[in-house]
């Protein structure tokens, strides 16, 4: 990714935090660049980002160069590589190969599974039920929906694109606005043999499962990046570089942003190397995902004690960046995630 796309990205994030538009101008900017091509496999004529072991570390650099950007777009971007990774890994040949087309010609694809106050069900081949945190929702043509059934989660892939069904004003939150998120309703919407992808259940497949929350660490440590680059800019432009506390706290923000960097690098390569272990990689990236959120805790407060008032200012970068981090932070059942690493690492074999 070039400076002059990221220089883009950032300059798009507060325009897109005040909902003055949505995140169209980026996401071209991205299709421009090739990143909504390149998570294809390289049948398929993409770079295998995701999809691939070499695409592995790429994808890495990039999701944290987005997440340093821009972390509402980040968010897109991991949704959408999480959905070809879907279809790759479950579609069938004509799945696959239709979907790629979709995506070559520029198509943006999600993955909607949080369920809104009517939980989305299948009934005589055909959808009922609300989506809810749907992000990118009018941006985003193409989503895999799951949907309960008596035999498990359905996961569907679906044309998303009828405005009709969007529900934009439901999301009442006050951060990651730029993601474009809402409801999505699915009724109606059909549900045949040839829509379904794979098994019931089978988006629980491990590693891929839990270990692809890797790349959702990767968003947060480019978003952490961001955050101590900000602040070495104030320190700067007061001319307090002088100010031995000051630039204390300036190495301790930065030391976090590093760190959060180390742990999405482990818990890439835990993953996507060939063979992976499914036990290793999940303890490996859900220990990941816990250490790299307390040192975003850390690094708040840091940044809350070196900036001051000055944090909540309306064009405040770094307030905006740490509003939309907390929120991106907040994935479900958390305390579920670190007792599955724990129990998950306790069954490895370690020696002294």
């Amino acid at each position: 990714m070039t400076p002059d796309l990221l220089a883009a990205l950032a300059d798009g994030d507060e325009a897109l935090d005040r909902g003055i538009r949505g995140p169209g101008i980026e996401l071209d900017l991205l299709r421009d660049a090739g990143l909504i091509r390149n998570p294809l496999p390289y049948t398929y004529g993409g770079q295998g980002w995701g999809t691939e072991v070499e695409g592995a570390l790429p994808l890495l650099e990039t999701l944290m160069a987005l997440g340093e950007a821009n972390l509402p777009i980040a968010r897109i971007y991991e949704g959408h590589v999480n959905a070809v990774r879907l279809v790759i890994d479950h579609g069938s040949p004509d799945q696959r190969a239709n979907f790629a087309d979709r995506i070559s010609g520029g198509a943006i694809a999600g993955v909607w599974g949080a369920d809104g106050s009517q939980p989305v069900t299948i009934d005589n081949a055909a959808l009922t039920g609300v989506k809810a945190f749907a992000s990118g929702l009018g941006d985003v043509s193409i989503a895999v929906l799951t949907a309960k059934t008596p035999h498990g989660l359905q996961m569907i892939l679906a044309d998303v694109s009828d405005p009709a069904r969007f529900d934009h004003e439901a999301w009442d939150m006050t951060a990651m606005v730029g993601s474009r998120s809402g409801q999505f309703d699915c009724t109606g919407l059909l549900a045949q043999h040839d829509q379904r992808l794979g098994m019931p259940d089978a988006l629980f497949a491990e590693p891929a499962f839990h270990g692809g929350i890797w790349r959702i660490i990767a968003c947060y440590a480019g978003a952490l990046t961001a955050l101590a680059r900000e602040l070495r800019g104030q320190i700067e432009q007061r001319g307090s570089t002088d100010d031995a506390l000051t630039w204390h706290r300036l190495g301790l923000a930065a030391m976090e942003a590093e760190t959060a960097r180390t742990l999405a690098r482990a818990a890439c390569l835990a993953v996507e190397k060939e063979g992976a272990a499914p036990a290793a990689a999940i303890a490996t990236v859900l220990f990941a995902r816990e250490a790299v959120e307390q040192a975003a805790t850390r690094q708040f407060a840091l940044i809350e004690r070196a900036t001051g008032t000055a944090l909540h200012r309306i064009h405040s970068v770094n307030g905006r960046i740490m509003k939309n981090l907390r929120l991106y932070l907040r994935q479900a059942q958390l305390d579920g995630k670190l007792a599955l690493a724990t129990s998950n690492w306790a069954a490895l074999p370690h020696t002294l």
